[in-house]
């Protein structure tokens, strides 16, 4: 990790911007705008299912897959990277993997409640700004870039630092950031406490993030770009398909995609802690399930990066069907894939599992 530059050497410099801008702030009346403002504008942007996209001149937020393939780096004359989620869940990222080509910075950041990420914003939105005024290009990144608000956070107050605060809002949202994966609000103090609890468990996989694996007997999660190879599908035996992200923007798939090659089934869900994937529990995991009891059966699992809808899914197939309690099923998937559901599937999961135990106390045939 390249060494963190100090918040004092970034207020000097602020300082010395703020001297020269004096004049004319001082003309200007500032209105800092509401929490439910900038979620307004935050929902109001047009979602992106890219890897990156461009959301400031030269300064570009996306996923670990692109701050991993660093031909296609180089490709776009990207020549600093920010990781906010450095060291964490299957983000590679060091000086050392990306060597003299790549200046590295990275920010041990959590998408968690408890997570204070301020004492980054200053280091962080002075690394972009060197970077941007020497004529360089800047990739921003955490996980999936669409998926944790660490990154949209963390991009958000880096641009309008390093912009003296003049940037336009609604540029900076074209990845519409808070679409997948906004930090869910459970309002019970307990929940939060277990899905912590259970976010444990996934941060305890040291996998590295593949397109494909195999997770049960027969049972595949993957990311889109496998759905949508059926050169693969073939060559794994796939012969059901259940996207979890059906008609999504990036997500190809229906039954007239994969002809007789396979038995296709879409939930148009979103991973958004708006959406109630719960619906959705007994059809996946009764597709599923028929799908493995016939002959041959192979079922891939999908959404976009194959972290949270596919893997919530597989989850509920494991507790309805194979009767795993949720702590259980969570410990074998990281054992075969890393995942992540969002902070709302965990919750729904943990609702599932209570409603579970409680009938299965009264029926243990249930």
């Amino acid at each position: 990790m390249a060494e963190p530059i100090s918040e004092a050497s970034c207020k000097d410099s602020d300082l010395e911007r703020d001297e020269k801008c004096g004049t004319e702030d001082q003309k200007r009346t500032w209105k800092t705008p509401t929490l439910q403002e900038l979620e307004e504008v935050l929902y109001s942007a047009p979602c992106s299912c890219r890897h990156g996209d461009e959301v400031w001149p030269n300064l570009y937020l996306g996923d670990m897959f692109m701050s991993q393939d660093k031909l296609g780096l180089w490709q776009l004359g990207l020549a600093h990277v920010l990781n906010a989620t450095h060291g964490k869940l299957c983000c590679k990222g060091s000086d050392d993997f990306y060597g003299t080509t790549v200046k590295y910075y990275g920010v041990p950041a959590n998408d968690l409640p408890t997570f204070d990420l301020s004492p980054f914003f200053y280091p962080a939105s002075e690394f972009i700004h060197q970077a941007l005024t020497s004529g360089g290009k800047v990739f921003v990144h955490c996980a999936v870039g669409i998926q944790t608000a660490t990154c949209c956070r963390l991009s958000l107050s880096c641009t309008l630092t390093a912009a003296g605060g003049t940037a336009d809002t609604h540029t900076l949202c074209w990845r519409s950031c808070l679409c997948e994966g906004r930090m869910s609000g459970s309002s019970q103090p307990q929940d939060l406490v277990l899905i912590k609890e259970l976010e444990l468990i996934l941060d305890s996989c040291t996998l590295e993030l593949t397109p494909v694996d195999e997770v049960w007997p027969n049972l595949y999660i993957g990311n889109v770009a496998v759905a949508q190879n059926r050169k693969t599908l073939n060559k794994l035996g796939i012969t059901h398909v259940l996207n979890t992200a059906h008609s999504k923007q990036g997500s190809i798939g229906d039954q007239s995609f994969y002809g007789d090659s396979c038995v296709y089934f879409g939930i148009p869900a979103e991973d958004s802690d708006r959406f109630d994937l719960s619906e959705n529990f007994k059809h996946a995991a009764d597709f599923i399930h028929k799908a493995l009891k016939s002959k041959d059966g192979k079922v891939l699992v999908h959404c976009i990066m194959g972290m949270s809808r596919s893997a919530t899914l597989v989850l509920a197939y494991l507790m309805l069907r194979q009767r795993f309690i949720l702590r259980d099923a969570l410990k074998h998937i990281v054992q075969k894939r890393p995942i992540y559901p969002n902070k709302n599937f965990l919750s729904l999961l943990l609702k599932l599992d209570q409603q579970l135990t409680f009938k299965r106390r009264l029926c243990p045939l249930l």
